[in-house]
C-alpha cells in the first residue's frame, strides 16, 4: 500500500518541529523591578561605564536601558543615545506632565545575566521582558511589554493623552 501524498507533506514539518525542540535554548537573564533603580532615573543620575539606549521617540522614549560597558547590546529595536543629566531630567519632565492609564506607571529595575551579574538597568512603563545572552559578553534585550502583553503608553492600546 502506498502512503497518502499528504502524509509526505506532514512528515517534513513534524520532523523539523521535533528537531527544533531538541535545540539548546540560549541562556536567559532577568528583567527585575527595583525601586532603587527607578529613583536613579528620576534623580537624573547618569551611570558611569554604561551605554544608554531608548525605545520610542527621542523626545519622549517609551523605555530606557543602560547597559554596562562590559557587555555589547545586540538589538534591532533599541536606539543608542548619549545621555547627560539634563537629557534625563527633560525626559522626566515629559513623563510627569503626561497622563497614562492606570497600571502603566514608570518603574525601574535591573537587567541580570543568567548567573546573576548586573548587566544594566531599565526604566519603563512595561515591566516584562526577555533578556538573552547568545554568547559571552553579548546581551539581547527585547522590547518590554505590560503584564497583559500590550505596550503601555501607546495611543493604539488605550493610553490616555491630554490633547488640550
Amino acid at each position: 500500500m502506498r502512503p497518502l501524498p499528504w502524509c509526505r507533506f506532514l512528515s517534513i514539518p513534524l520532523a523539523l518541529l521535533l528537531l527544533a525542540g531538541c535545540a539548546p535554548a540560549l541562556p536567559r537573564g532577568a528583567w527585575l523591578t527595583d525601586p532603587h533603580v527607578a529613583r536613579l532615573f528620576v534623580s537624573g543620575t547618569v551611570l558611569p561605564n554604561h551605554t544608554y539606549y531608548y525605545l520610542g521617540s527621542f523626545g519622549a522614549p517609551d523605555s530606557i536601558i543602560a547597559i554596562d560597558n562590559r557587555f555589547t547590546l545586540r538589538s534591532r529595536v533599541w536606539a543608542r543615545v548619549d545621555v547627560d543629566r539634563r537629557l534625563l531630567n527633560g525626559w522626566q519632565q515629559w513623563y510627569r506632565t503626561e497622563h497614562f492609564r492606570a497600571g502603566c506607571e514608570f518603574r525601574g529595575g535591573l537587567i541580570l545575566t543568567p548567573d546573576g551579574r548586573r548587566a544594566g538597568v531599565w526604566y519603563s512603563q512595561n515591566i516584562i521582558n526577555t533578556v538573552r545572552l547568545p554568547e559571552p559578553g553579548v546581551i539581547e534585550v527585547f522590547q518590554p511589554h505590560s503584564p497583559t502583553g500590550d505596550t503601555c503608553g501607546r495611543n493604539d492600546d488605550g493610553a490616555l493623552f491630554d490633547l488640550d
